[in-house]
């Protein structure tokens, strides 16, 4: 969202299934829209990128044990000083692509927006040392809310 003198800008991503028509998507869209000018006046513009989100809900091919991997991933955060910790890896493979989730400590005053940069030098840094990732997410949590 920007301040453009007084005025908003959105910009902003929905998801919708991906069996959907265009003009279906388009017009759930319009209606979302319609309904955020409503409630704040303030936007003037709204840009919203439709994606497609599979339609139902995937079975992995297989769970992944990899030890190895986990080992490689936890290198690479260690070289990040702000991350405390990282812990509960999932590895699947979906379609023949490895999706990886994982939690990742962070000290419980940096902001969002700081949060955010880390965990997104983060996922790069993951597809840097390991290829074959295809999609990577990091739920961050604060120091003292750390469930592991």
């Amino acid at each position: 969202m920007q301040d453009l003198e007084g005025r908003l800008h959105v910009e902003q991503h929905v998801e919708l299934d991906e069996r959907m028509s265009l003009k279906d998507a388009h017009d759930q869209v319009t209606e979302l829209e319609a309904e955020m000018r409503r409630e704040v006046p303030e936007i003037s513009e709204i840009l919203t990128h439709i994606e497609s989100e599979p339609a139902t809900i995937e079975k992995p091919d297989e769970v992944v044990s990899d030890a190895e991997l986990e080992h490689r991933l936890k290198a690479v955060a260690s070289q990040f000083p702000k991350v405390l910790d990282i812990h509960d890896f999932v590895i699947t493979r979906v379609r023949g692509r490895m999706f990886i989730s994982c939690h990742c400590t962070l000290p419980d005053d940096l902001s969002l927006a700081r949060v955010h940069d880390i965990q997104t030098e983060l996922e790069i840094r993951f597809k840097q040392d390991a290829p074959e990732l295809f999609r990577v997410l990091i739920h961050p949590e604060p120091s003292t809310d750390n469930r592991r």
